[in-house]
């Protein structure tokens, strides 16, 4: 019986680092995909868990971003950056770097993002 043991536990030790290079591959791949989002783009800003709306809208707030919605956790807020036209000129260049500096822990790409809200584009730019 032991030697069932020892051989399955040697089989689980075999395949461990192809499932590490499957995790890493897996996150590279989405960090490249939804990561690095253009500056007029929406954006979808994660904060810690625990944080609520009202330090989400805090953190966006100290940016100099405007929210466009809530995510469907309370950590969760789509933003994006005045049009060209409307920027007041306390707003930040680089939005994204401005969010991480006020405290997000990411910030994606957020058209892609749908499951953040679960609605779907209605024609007017909204998730």
């Amino acid at each position: 019986m032991t030697s069932g043991t020892c051989s399955e536990s040697r089989r689980l030790v075999a395949i461990l680092p192809a499932l590490a290079l499957l995790l890493v591959s897996a996150f590279g791949i989405g960090a490249m995909t939804y990561g690095n989002p253009a500056p007029d783009a929406q954006m979808a800003v994660i904060g810690p868990p625990w944080w609520k709306e009202d330090r989400m809208a805090s953190l966006v707030a100290a940016a100099g971003g405007r929210m466009i919605a809530g995510g469907a956790l309370p950590n969760i807020i789509v933003v994006r950056r005045a049009p060209e036209g409307e920027r007041r000129p306390d707003e930040p260049e680089d939005l994204v770097a401005a969010l991480y500096a006020a405290g997000a822990w990411l910030v994606l790409d957020a058209p892609t993002q749908r499951s953040c809200r679960g609605l779907v584009d209605n024609g007017k730019g909204a998730i």
